[in-house]
Parts: structure tokens; sequence; C-alpha cells
């Protein structure tokens, strides 16, 4: 039995307790003897982490598009739709240019469904040359074509070209690593995003949402490996974002000492903890 009384809840334990009734909806404290707040909290010391996070709710991903649409900036929408379907480096991504994309039939410009590519990075470190197909869908597409509707351009060119506003004596080069950096960092403060934003949030938020849309699958895992040419699956869960996220999940289902851990009914057999996360 509880009472309560100028707001602190008083508990009777010498009442039977009710096991099911214990368990939580939400993270609400149930009940405490005195616990007072004081005018001021200590907090509490941790390392703050400067990695750049993936964005992992989709209806951001669609707002941070919105915005940049009604902002009348389509190069910078289309450079953030075809960095998060493709998942490549940005050394690698400011590189395209249109002729990646699109090739001509029947007198016609048409999308490819896909194209290789060879990454600088693995051009560089591997002895053998391997291709990475990146697949065209139809995001990256509408962007394309939005990027066109208001912009005239040849197959030759470069698709993240410099502002034509900058001063620069190469107007025809593409964006730069860093002007790239603080497009995708602005992003983080006009959206108002959570995340810590850099240049490998692109990549990082492809990753992620291969994993979430293949019910973080082992095979999945696996692929983003050889594809981020990653040494073990490890490194790509921490890379995407996921490997807190199931040691967060795992604890909060561990519940030992509880009627409701993660055993029900004496049976041994352990909850998935990926799918914990879809």
């Amino acid at each position: 039995m509880k009472t309560e009384n100028n707001n602190l809840i008083y508990v009777d334990f010498s009442q039977p307790i009710q096991p099911e009734k214990l368990v939580r909806q939400n993270n609400k404290l149930r009940a405490s003897a005195q616990l007072t707040v004081p005018s001021e909290i200590q907090n509490i010391e941790s390392y703050e982490r400067h990695d750049m996070d993936p964005i992992k709710d989709t209806q951001t991903l669609k707002n941070i598009s919105d915005y940049l649409i009604s902002k009348g900036r389509y190069r910078d929408n289309m450079l953030f739709i075809l960095g998060i379907n493709f998942g490549l480096r940005v050394s690698d991504l400011r590189l395209l240019t249109f002729n990646h994309l699109l090739e001509v039939k029947n007198q016609q410009l048409v999308f490819k469904d896909y194209f290789p590519i060879i990454e600088l990075k693995t051009e560089k470190t591997r002895r053998k040359k391997i291709n990475r197909v990146v697949t065209i869908n139809s995001a990256v597409m509408d962007a394309v074509e939005l990027f066109l509707n208001h912009n005239s351009k040849t197959l030759n060119d470069y698709l993240f070209k410099g502002d034509y506003s900058n001063r620069s004596k190469n107007l025809g080069t593409p964006l730069t690593r860093e002007q790239i950096y603080n497009i995708i960092k602005g992003l983080g403060t006009e959206c108002n995003l959570t995340e810590k934003v850099g240049t490998h949030t692109l990549r990082k938020t492809f990753g992620y949402h291969q994993m979430a849309m293949s019910n973080f699958s082992n095979d999945k895992l696996l692929l983003l490996q050889e594809m981020f040419g990653h040494s073990s699956p490890s490194i790509t869960l921490r890379y995407i974002g996921l490997t807190q996220d199931i040691i967060l999940a795992s604890c909060k289902k561990l519940n030992l000492g509880t009627d409701y851990s993660y055993v029900v009914n004496s049976n041994l057999e352990a909850t998935n903890l990926f799918q914990s996360l879809a």
C-alpha cells in the first residue's frame, strides 16, 4: 500500500507486492522515501565524444531535405541525398560527375541503374583494384532532376561545383572537403539537430539505415564491413553508431533479480539484441 503526502510517496513494504504491477511503462520514479532535489546538482563527469554521428530518424532526414529545397539550395540537397544514399567517402563523392549517373540512350538522357567506382582510399591501399558498384535509386534521381531543373550542366560537369560567388579562379572545380564539412556542419545548427554532424555523417547514416532496413541482420553487417573496407564487424558497428545502442539495449533488457528479466518462464533462449534495435 502507498500513500501520498506533500508530494512524497510512502510505501508500506509489509504489504504483499504483486511483481506484475512493478513492470515499468516509462522511466518515471515509482517510489521514493525522501529524495529531495538540491538547488545545485553535481554534474556527472563524462568523456565528450568528438565523433560524427549518423542521423537515425528518417523523418529528420526528410526534414533536412525539405529545408534545403525551401531555401533553393538544390546543389546542397543533391549533395545530402546522394551522400546518405550512396555511402561514399566525401573524397569520392565530391569528384562524381553527371556522367557517372546519366547516359545517352536512343538520343535521350536516362539514369543508369548503377555505376562502378574505385574508391580513392582503396585505390591507394589495395594491390588488387576492386570496383564498388553504386546503385542509383529514386531518391537520387529526384534530387538530381530537381537540381537540373534549376541549373544548366553538361555530362562532364562535376555534380558539386563551388559557389559562383567564390573568388576562385577555377569555378569548374568541385567543392573541397572543407566546404562540404561546413555545409553539413551548418545543417546541424540550421535544422536544430541533436547529432554531431560532419562529413562522415553522410556515410554513417547510409550504413545505419542499411542495417535498420535489413532488421539488423548479420549478413548485412558483413556486407557493410566489406563495402566500408573495415577489418572487423565490430569496427563497422562502432562506425555506424550501433555499438552504443547494442550496449544500452542489452543492459535495459537484462533486469537480473526481477520477475521481468530477459529470461521468461525459465526459457533460456536469449533475445536477439539486434531485433530490439529495430
